[in-house]
C-alpha cells in the first residue's frame, strides 16, 4: 500500500525493483541439474545443494524489509553478502539513498548496490571453503515495527511540508566560497573564513576548481541555470586586491555539465567536466584560455559516469569516477580506469567496482599532496548528498590493487559541503544551504584519530606491494 501511495503522489517511474516480476520470468522452469552457485534471497536455509551459497542481508535482516527497518530507525544502509567460500567475513556495501523519505527510491538504490556486490563476489577468485565454514544465522524477518509504521504514515505529509517551506522561505541552494593564503591551507590552520562568490538570481554555483595562468587566478565552477534546468561551466577572475568578478559562462552543451576539472599537461590546458547526462566522459582543450574550449576526445563512452578525477603518476594516467548503475545514486560506487596517455585507451581496474560505499566513493576534488602523502577528497553521502568532504590517504594503487584510509574531514559550518580544492594559494569549497545573502562562511578541517581511521577503513589493498615511485 505504501509503494502504491508513493507511485501516486511522487509519480514514481514504473521500472523499479518493487514492480511485479514479468510473467515470462515467473514461468521459467526450475533447473534439473545441481547449480554451482545459489543466491539465497529467501532468508531460509538453502534447500538446493550447491558448491557456493551467497546470502544477502539488509541491515542484519535477510530480506528487503531490513531497508524499511533501517529507514524507520534512522540507520545507515548496509548490505552484507555472506559467502560460504569466504570465511574471512561477509562482502559489504553501504548504499546511498537519493531520498530517504521515499521507500521505493531507497529500495531501488539499495538493491542496485546489492546486485553490484553479488557480481563483484562472483568475479573474485576464492579458495574452496572448509567444511566448517560458518553460515549466516538465519532469522525470521520481523513484523513491521511500530516505528516503521509511524515512519511510513508520516512521509507524504513531511514531503508536502518541505515543498511549502521552499515556496514560502526560498529553497536551499549551492554556493561557492574562496580564500587566498599563499602559505597555509585549511588543512594547516584547522579553520578559515571563505568569501562567498556572488551568483545571479537565476542560478546557483557549485563544484569550484581554482587555476592559475600567466600570473592570473581563476575559479571554474558549475553554474546551474534554473531557466535552462541544466548546468554550464563558468569562470570568475580573482584579483590580488581580494575581489572576484561575476562568473561568466565559457562552456555550454545541450546536456548538463558540472565539476570542471581543469589541468595543464603536455603544454596544453585541458578540462574534463562531468557529463553523466550524455553518458560519456569528454576531454576539452582550451583554444583561447579561459573563454574558448573545443571537445578534443571522448575518453569513456556509453557510461553514465560522474566527477571524473585524474591522477598522473609513474608516467601513466588514472581516472577515478562514480558510475550510475540502474537504480543506484552515483554517490556510492567508485570505479578506477588506467591508461598510458591522456587520450587512452582507458581500461577498467581489475577490482572494479573498487568501492560500494556512500561515505567514501564519489570524488570531491583534485588529489592533494600534503605532508608527504597523496590525499583523495571524497564526498560523504551516507545520509544525503553533499554532507561533508572526507580526505583519504592513498595507501596502494596498481593494476590490481587499491587501498585508502580516511584521515580528515572538511566541513562548512552549518552547511553541506561536497567539493574542496587548493592550487597556488587559492583555496575553494562549496556549501549547501540558504546561502543567497551570505558574505562569508567559516570552514573547518578536523583530522581523524588513528583509531577512527582504522575503524572506517573499508577497502583493503588488493596486494601488499606499492607501485614503484607512487608517492
Amino acid at each position: 500500500m505504501l509503494i502504491e501511495l508513493e507511485r501516486l503522489v511522487f509519480r514514481a517511474r514504473g521500472d523499479g525493483a518493487t514492480d511485479s516480476i514479468p510473467a515470462a520470468l515467473r514461468a521459467l522452469a526450475p533447473s534439473t541439474t545441481a547449480p554451482d552457485i545459489v543466491i539465497n534471497l529467501s532468508g531460509e536455509e538453502a534447500v538446493i545443494p550447491a558448491r557456493r551459497v551467497l546470502t544477502p542481508f539488509f541491515n542484519g535482516i535477510p530480506g528487503e524489509v531490513g531497508v524499511l527497518a533501517a529507514l524507520a530507525n534512522n540507520e545507515d544502509l548496509l548490505v552484507e553478502l555472506h559467502d560460504t567460500t569466504c570465511p574471512r567475513g561477509p562482502w559489504t556495501a553501504r548504499p546511498a539513498s537519493a531520498d530517504r523519505d521515499v521507500l521505493a527510491v531507497t529500495l531501488d538504490g539499495t538493491l542496485s548496490c546489492a546486485v553490484l556486490l553479488i557480481l563483484k563476489a562472483l568475479r573474485e577468485e576464492r579458495p574452496p571453503a572448509a567444511s566448517d565454514t560458518p553460515r549466516p544465522r538465519m532469522t525470521e524477518p520481523p513484523g513491521p515495527p511500530s516505528s516503521a509504521l509511524i515512519w511510513a504514515s508520516g512521509r507524504v505529509a513531511s514531503k508536502a511540508v518541505s515543498l511549502l517551506n521552499i515556496v514560502a522561505r526560498g529553497g536551499k541552494m549551492w554556493g561557492v566560497g574562496w580564500r587566498r593564503d599563499e602559505g597555509r591551507s585549511l588543512l594547516d590552520t584547522g579553520q578559515a573564513v571563505f568569501k562567498v562568490l556572488a551568483a545571479d538570481a537565476d542560478s546557483y554555483l557549485a563544484d569550484p576548481f581554482p587555476f592559475s595562468h600567466r600570473g592570473q587566478d581563476f575559479i571554474f565552477v558549475e553554474q546551474f541555470s534554473y531557466r535552462k534546468k541544466r548546468g554550464c561551466i563558468a569562470v570568475a577572475r580573482v584579483s590580488r586586491d581580494g575581489t572576484a568578478s561575476e562568473p561568466r559562462i565559457v562552456l555550454e552543451e545541450p546536456h548538463h555539465l558540472s565539476y570542471p576539472f581543469v589541468f595543464e599537461r603536455d603544454g596544453q590546458i585541458w578540462m574534463i567536466p562531468e557529463s553523466g547526462a550524455a553518458r560519456n566522459v569528454s576531454l576539452y582543450r582550451a583554444v583561447e584560455f579561459p573563454d574558448r574550449w573545443v571537445r578534443e576526445a571522448c575518453l569513456i563512452d556509453r557510461v553514465e559516469a560522474y566527477d571524473c578525477t585524474p591522477l598522473f603518476r609513474d608516467g601513466g594516467c588514472w581516472f577515478f569516477v562514480s558510475p550510475k548503475r540502474w537504480g543506484s545514486t552515483s554517490w556510492d560506487v567508485l570505479d578506477v580506469y588506467r591508461a598510458e596517455s591522456l587520450t587512452g585507451p582507458w581500461l577498467h581496474h581489475a577490482a572494479n567496482p573498487i568501492l560500494i560505499d556512500a561515505s567514501l566513493s564519489r570524488p570531491a576534488g583534485a588529489f592533494i599532496e600534503h605532508g608527504g602523502q597523496i590525499l583523495r577528497p571524497v564526498q560523504n553521502c551516507s545520509r544525503g548528498y553533499g554532507d561533508a568532504v572526507t580526505l583519504c590517504r592513498i595507501d596502494a594503487l596498481g593494476l590490481s590493487e587499491f587501498a585508502q584510509t580516511p584521515v580528515g574531514v572538511v566541513r562548512a559550518a552549518g552547511f553541506g559541503c561536497h567539493t574542496y580544492n587548493r592550487r597556488s594559494g587559492l583555496e575553494v569549497i562549496d556549501m549547501f544551504g540558504r546561502v543567497g545573502r551570505l558574505g562569508d562562511v567559516m570552514a573547518s578541517y578536523e583530522p581523524l584519530s588513528s583509531e577512527v581511521s582504522a575503524t572506517v577503513q573499508r577497502q583493503p589493498a588488493w596486494s601488499s606491494s606499492m607501485p614503484a615511485g607512487f608517492v
